[in-house]
């Protein structure tokens, strides 16, 4: 192998092994089939905490990330709804070896920081960490538009939201998740480099089923 070669597989970063690097990481196009029918995966729905240590594959990665909020229309609108489309969520994925943002507009990882970050997401929950994706849903003032009072409950119910398509999708897929609130926010927050207008909502464990 030579120096150029050596040095284009040093740069390039695949999911499987994500280690921040300055360049995106483009995932493979979302399925447009898969999983059970609505009715089967609303029996099949549960929340669990047990995971499967193997990591996701690049394309089930991307399927996920599109559930959460993919863009599903030349328009540019979601597979999430958004309070008069502002589209202020915004969600990171957090692994082993380091955390990502999801741009959903090209369908790409945008990395942010690398090394194991799940602790802070943990907290006091360590089976948290044992989930080999971590997926933080952020609602973005600035995005939004505003920040009073009534802007951050509807910023609340648009991360609900997109925490339910999660939920929805793995009980889809038989995967395993979580909803959940709990989470270092102040940790979060200077890690990610996020301002007073900028607020880590909730988070979904993520990974195959043991």
């Amino acid at each position: 192998m030579n120096m150029k070669k050596v040095s284009l597989f040093l740069t390039v970063v695949l999911l499987g092994t994500i280690a921040c690097s300055a360049q995106d990481i483009s995932l493979p196009a979302p399925e447009k089939t898969g999983g059970k029918t609505i009715l089967e995966t609303l029996w099949n729905r549960a929340s669990g905490t047990e995971f499967s240590s193997r990591m996701l594959s690049d394309q089930d990665l991307s399927n996920l990330l599109f559930s959460a909020i993919g863009v599903n229309r030349e328009n540019g609108k979601l597979t999430s709804p958004t309070a008069s489309n502002h589209q202020e969520i915004r969600v990171f994925v957090f692994t082993e070896k380091g955390v990502c943002e999801y741009l959903n507009e090209s369908n790409v990882l945008h990395p942010v920081v690398s090394g194991d970050h799940r602790d802070i997401i943990a907290g006091r929950q360590g089976w948290v960490k044992t989930a080999p994706v971590v997926l933080l849903i952020v609602a973005d003032g600035k995005k939004f538009g505003g920040d009073d009072e009534r802007s951050r409950l509807v910023m609340g119910v648009d991360a609900g939201i997109v925490s339910e398509n999660v939920n929805m999708f793995c009980a889809s897929m038989g995967w395993v998740t979580r909803p959940r609130m709990s989470m270092d926010t102040p940790a979060v927050k200077e890690l990610l480099g996020l301002d007073d207008t900028q607020y880590p909502l909730l988070n979904n464990p993520v990974g195959y089923a043991k």
